[in-house]
């Protein structure tokens, strides 16, 4: 415990300066169930498969025009992280509250847009929801590292599963409703529940007591990041990974092609669980090995990932998606505790958020990697680029 700041057993945080004990919020009532409640709700952007062809038919666009919508959710969602780091860093119930107003904002236009049947009105909807998507996933993290400071890996984890789960618990009650009501009708239910869900979350959400006399808080400068090039072999790292993941992501129907709609359909409720338990698993396995070390799992089950898919072969094609999967979710839960362990946690959130422009990044090479390369010139480039993060991060990063 660093400068002044002590932890009496669970309870209280004691301040040896003043000697007045402060008590702690509990941490799962305060943190960890708002936490993975919030990202849950904003993770929810991970369905868009499901509205593309409805919106396709009311807008009267391609896929293409309509997966913009997709990648302008993506774009702002890490620069928006990026923007509002700081402000999450020392308020993150602030940020949440931001999430919550700006992400709500965005279903409801889009239900509007829909209704009026407006491109432009559209594409401003998923940028408003890729900002609420951004401010809220990085608004949990920290706070969560803060409660379980013995188990980082774990709790960043907790907060980025969440994210990861989205797909598997939303994806059912999307399909009910899109068989049941109309389209700007899906958009406003779905807004009104997660409202009430991201509401609460705010409301129980608590900060940890003295974090920055615990952690401290440095001179924070970003030309000092930007001058790191530790930090640049991670972003690279980062943002090479989700490029991969995204392009495999986006063939994964038709590496299943064959095998029947039951069986797809299985298949890739299976892919959002091994998307969940990479983020849990690769971030708990962290705390026993090492943040760099679990990446070198996440790497390599991207790399064996994408030459499974090369085979063609359908089960090892299904290996392979479900590896890319878990590599794809590790990536991004084991990134916090790396972050906080490379550049401290007094600044966790700020050098968190910056990193996450290469989710920008990627959300618009992923793409267009898969509609450049076919078939197994595709997952060929994927694994060559997955080793090369591979050897970037191990010769740039330290222990």
């Amino acid at each position: 415990m660093e400068k002044g700041a002590a932890i009496n057993n669970r309870y209280t945080v004691m301040d040896n300066d003043m000697k007045k004990p402060q008590k702690v919020p509990n941490r799962w009532l305060n943190c960890a169930i708002p936490g993975v409640a919030l990202t849950t709700c904003i993770g929810s952007v991970y369905c868009w498969s499901q509205f593309a062809p409805e919106l396709m038919r009311v807008f009267g666009i391609g896929r293409m025009a309509t997966d913009v919508g997709f990648t302008l959710i993506i774009f702002f969602l890490g620069m928006c992280a990026a923007i509002f780091g700081r402000t999450i860093e020392k308020n993150p119930r602030l940020g949440a509250v931001l999430s919550t107003v700006v992400f709500i904002a965005g279903f409801v236009m889009l239900g509007v847009s829909v209704e009026i049947a407006c491109v432009p009105a559209f594409y401003i909807a998923t940028a408003t929801i890729g900002a609420g998507t951004g401010i809220g996933y990085v608004t949990p993290v920290k706070t969560l590292m803060a409660f379980f400071a013995d188990h980082k890996g774990l709790a960043s984890g907790l907060a980025i599963t969440g994210f990861g789960l989205a797909k598997f618990v939303a994806s059912p009650v999307i399909e009910w409703l899109l068989a049941t009501v109309t389209l700007p009708q899906v958009f406003y239910s779905m807004g009104a529940v997660y409202a009430l869900v991201m509401v609460a979350s705010t409301v129980l959400l608590r900060k940890y007591p003295d974090a920055d006399r615990e952690w401290g808080q440095s001179d924070f400068r970003y030309s000092l990041i930007l001058r790191s090039r530790e930090w640049w072999a991670i972003w690279f790292m980062f943002m090479v990974n989700i490029s991969c993941g995204l392009s495999i992501i986006s063939q994964e129907k038709g590496l299943l092609t064959g095998l029947g709609i039951g069986a797809i359909g299985a298949i890739l409720s299976g892919t959002a669980l091994a998307n969940a338990g990479g983020r849990l698993g690769f971030s708990s396995l962290s705390d026993r090995i090492g943040r760099k070390a679990s990446y070198h799992f996440v790497c390599s089950f991207g790399i064996l990932g994408a030459m499974f898919c090369l085979t063609g072969n359908p089960v090892l094609s299904i290996i392979g998606i479900l590896l890319c999967e878990a590599a794809y979710g590790g990536n991004f839960s084991v990134l916090p505790s790396l972050l906080a362990k490379r550049f401290g946690m007094g600044n966790a959130s700020r050098v968190h958020s910056l990193t996450l422009t290469g989710w920008s990044v990627g959300g618009i090479l992923g793409p267009l990697l898969a509609n450049t390369f076919t078939g197994s010139s595709l997952y060929l480039v994927l694994a060559i680029l997955y080793f090369v993060a591979f050897y970037v991060m191990e010769m740039n990063v330290k222990r």
